[in-house]
């Protein structure tokens, strides 16, 4: 009988910051393993019903160990083992629990501006047609009050940005040397060189160079009958992201997505600042200091 495989890195999130991205460009390297399944979410169902309330098809959860550890089956030679989970970084259990039963995996976290995080969380609930809420900052100040109905953390569009935090509870439970912290900005414009550097803290080879044009995971909204029905595939998982990503070629996803979608207005400059200023200020500068990286960008 094979030994059980188990993880030796994580991306905890962010959600909404080319986690998918991310996931799709360390795939691609011959010694890294990633799981099928992208998000598996273990860490955050882990021995829980977490029946939380949310507009749309649920899928199911992996709660146990035993659904767990055989999505890394499949696994042969590879050196680093990993998965991509974005819900790992808001949920206060999942460090510890990553700790006590993986205590030397590496995690990654890709940390995005908290005000243009929320909004593209917004805008990706509103294309999967799961956010009923049209308008973005009556979603964003509605938080308290779904989180009283216990709405999903899909939903938690203010929390998740409170980075500082939230990873500090990873600095306290694993060594430094064992966290790598990037910007979605820096993968966005330098998705190579910032994967090589992953590739790096992976302890793989760095030299390697990842297919980094195709896009995933974008957000927009739909553009007529075409569109609200894409939406509606999308809503009930037929064709989900990774799919199209691993299966299609570029330019027909880009077709796809062109003719059902239309890009999102942007988020006001004014509402960005506004609520970057209001609630996100404070934590943007202990984030600084916790990650040693100038976030003054985030502020202005």
């Amino acid at each position: 009988m094979s030994r059980q495989q188990k993880p030796n890195f994580i991306i905890i999130g962010a959600m909404k910051a080319a986690t998918t991205s991310l996931y799709t460009y360390l795939k691609q390297h011959p010694d890294v393993f990633m799981t099928t399944i992208k998000e598996p979410m273990f860490f955050n169902n882990f021995q829980k019903k977490n029946n939380f309330k949310v507009a749309g098809r649920k899928t199911k959860k992996i709660t146990t160990f035993e659904e767990y550890y055989p999505l890394f089956d499949a696994v042969k030679n590879e050196k680093a083992i990993g998965e991509a989970s974005p819900a790992y970084i808001s949920n206060k259990n999942c460090p510890s629990l990553i700790k006590q039963h993986l205590p030397d995996t590496k995690i990654i976290a890709v940390l995005r501006q908290p005000v243009a995080r929320a909004y593209s969380n917004f805008l990706h609930a509103r294309m999967a047609d799961r956010e009923p809420i049209a308008d973005f900052e009556t979603a964003f100040n509605k938080e308290a009050e779904r989180k009283a109905e216990n709405w999903s953390p899909l939903y938690h569009y203010k929390d998740k940005g409170y980075y500082a935090e939230q990873l500090d509870r990873y600095f306290t439970l694993f060594p430094n040397e064992n966290i790598k912290v990037l910007l979605f900005e820096d993968l966005v414009e330098n998705p190579i060189k910032t994967t090589q550097k992953i590739f790096k803290f992976l302890n793989i080879d760095k030299s390697f160079i990842p297919d980094t044009r195709k896009k995933v995971n974008v957000s927009g909204t739909p553009k007529g009958l075409f569109g609200l029905f894409i939406m509606k595939l999308r809503y009930y998982n037929l064709i989900p992201n990774i799919q199209f990503s691993s299966y299609l070629p570029n330019f027909i996803i880009q077709f796809i997505f062109n003719s059902a979608y239309k890009k999102a207005s942007p988020l006001a400059p004014e509402i960005k600042k506004r609520i970057t200023h209001t609630f996100y200020k404070e934590d943007i500068l202990k984030l600084e200091k916790l990650i040693g990286k100038d976030l003054q960008h985030w502020l202005s």
